[in-house]
């Protein structure tokens, strides 16, 4: 699909702080098989990196609105993997298994976004 130049321009920009959120979605997602400590330390990272995408998104908003409400899912749902996955990891149940179908879910969301934002 054909962009506007500001919207490349807007996309080149965004690119190395979209990369940093959904490299830290990779290695949350693989940390689900490793141990509840490195979990924890991958959801707190995906926090931070959401969290600074999405104040860079508010001072440099999309000239493409449907490009920019794409991006904004994204980091809402990754957002949501972080903090469901610190709560079940720090709640004193300590039943982070039941979380897991929850974070499925998200996760596959992510990935959702993440392709749309190649059809925006």
């Amino acid at each position: 699909m054909e962009r506007e130049p500001i919207t490349q321009h807007w996309l080149m920009r965004a690119a190395a702080t979209l990369r940093r959120v959904a490299n830290a979605k990779t290695r949350f997602s693989a940390s689900m098989s490793v141990n509840r400590v490195t979990m924890l330390a991958a959801a707190d990272e995906l926090e931070t990196a959401t969290r600074e995408a999405t104040a860079w998104v508010v001072g440099h908003p999309c000239p493409d609105a449907e490009l920019g409400g794409c991006v904004t899912l994204m980091l809402n749902t990754c957002a949501a993997v972080a903090l469901t996955a610190q709560r079940a990891l720090t709640h004193p149940s300590g039943n982070i298994e039941a979380a897991f179908g929850r974070l499925g879910d998200l996760l596959a969301t992510f990935d959702l976004h993440s392709q749309a934002l190649g059809a925006c």
